[in-house]
């Protein structure tokens, strides 16, 4: 309970306080709870819990204080402050860092990075070096907590950090936008004029001030986060549909069901064989196009065995090789199989009489899955302009959904007449479900 001595303003201080860690706690513990954070949101996770420790322990040495007025409870008090007012002034501009590389249009060189972090920590020593000097405060004989004038100066030294920040977000406030220049600067000029008011009136409007930056920011960031995920799932679901309509080519169907049709008299063993796969391979089409977007790779593989099983019957001089190390992860549906049917449209039947060879290998390294689809085909020019028969039918499609289903990659390498190399490479741990 209160002491009822305590002056009405340390009564309000501490009320208002209260309030602040209650609000930020909730947050912090939303924040804590979902399943994707992106880098800004962690360091907005740190501002929370940064500005919890400055607030929680203001709290705790406003009610001690009348107990037990002794000096080590006022340093400690004011060094855990001040220390949190560096840690979030520091967070945030790493977290702006963190926005400009998110928006992939600025990135904020090493030297800068710990140059901050440098600044920070001399800002941090030279305030902690004034419990044995004295040089910016001390706690006289009757046990008061006293600023020294060079004190000021120790405040001054937030001002580079913050002319510094309101530098860089002004001179890329076209890259940011005018809502993320807002929430930014409102995020710096704010708590000055809060600091301003402290020092003037004994009040805790800095923490009120940090409590709303801290709201807006996580507030604004998370928005655009879903704003962005919604879009990426619709922009899924567009490819997802373009790869069913491109993998259900109606020249294949027709010259399966012709081959087919020709084997029916002199090869009847031949003809059910091809039949059987033509039915598995339509039937992994519409499988893996209805069920999750990451399937076993082992299934996308047997989906690719078909094809090719076919496509070995209208071409016999085409030569199939695999080299499968490892199965034992995902990959997104028709992801493998546009690749394997470039190689044989866009690079073997290129060539004279179709003949060629196509290998299709995996294997597992320390941090992911490598997977090469390559042919001995005609090759074509990297460089040259794209043209309609040019063997990029579903490469865009499936550099997209690799980067953004499971953080992988797609490289092609090719040369004419040397033939074609894509390499699909998969980061352990990368699902973006």
């Amino acid at each position: 309970m209160l002491d009822e001595k305590m002056p009405t303003i340390e009564v309000a201080n501490i009320a208002t306080e209260t309030c602040c860690i209650l609000f930020l706690l909730t947050l912090f513990l939303a924040l804590l709870l979902k399943r994707t954070r992106t880098l800004p949101l962690r360091f907005i996770m740190l501002i929370f819990a940064g500005e919890l420790v400055a607030l929680i322990s203001d709290v705790l040495f406003r009610l001690l204080a009348p107990v037990r007025p002794i000096a080590a409870v006022l340093y400690a008090d004011y060094i855990i402050s001040f220390l949190a007012s560096v840690f979030l002034a520091t967070v945030f501009t790493y977290y702006f860092f963190a926005r400009f590389a998110e928006k992939g249009t600025l990135k904020v060189s090493v030297p800068v990075r710990w140059g901050v972090l440098a600044y920070a920590v001399f800002i941090s020593l030279l305030f902690l070096s004034s419990v044995w000097t004295g040089w910016f405060f001390y706690v006289d004989f009757a046990g008061k907590l006293t600023y020294t004038e060079w004190f000021i100066w120790l405040i001054y030294l937030f001002v580079p950090l913050a002319i510094y920040d309101i530098f860089v977000i002004l001179r890329h406030r076209k890259i940011l936008g005018p809502a993320d220049t807002a929430v930014m600067l409102f995020y710096i000029v704010l708590p000055i004029l809060a600091l301003v008011a402290d020092l003037r009136f004994s009040t805790v409007t800095t923490h009120i001030a940090l409590t709303l930056d801290a709201c807006m920011l996580y507030t604004y960031v998370d928005s655009q986060q879903e704003r962005k995920l919604a879009y990426t799932r619709s922009e899924l679901a567009e490819m997802h549909l373009n790869s069913m309509v491109s993998q259900i080519n109606p020249h294949f169907l027709y010259n399966t069901l012709s081959s087919i049709e020709s084997l029916m008299a002199d090869r009847p063993d031949d003809a059910r064989q091809l039949m059987s796969d033509f039915s598995e391979y339509l039937g992994g089409n519409y499988v893996n196009l209805t069920k999750e977007p990451l399937i076993p790779f082992e299934k996308e593989l047997e989906h690719v065995e078909h094809y090719l099983a076919i496509q070995q019957v209208r071409f016999p001089n085409l030569k199939v090789e695999y080299d499968i190390k490892a199965t034992d992860f995902q990959i997104p549906a028709l992801s493998l199989q546009p690749l394997v049917e470039n190689a044989v449209k866009h690079g073997i039947c290129r060539v004279r009489k179709s003949e060629g060879a196509v290998k299709v290998t995996s294997k597992e390294t320390a941090h992911g899955y490598i997977i090469w689809v390559e042919d001995n085909g005609a090759g074509f020019d990297p460089t040259a302009p794209l043209s309609d028969d040019r063997p990029h039918v579903g490469i865009e499609n499936v550099t997209r959904r690799l980067e953004l289903l499971c953080g992988g990659t797609l490289s092609i390498h090719s040369r004419p007449g040397a033939g074609t190399v894509a390499t699909i490479t998969i980061p352990k741990g990368g699902t973006k479900q």
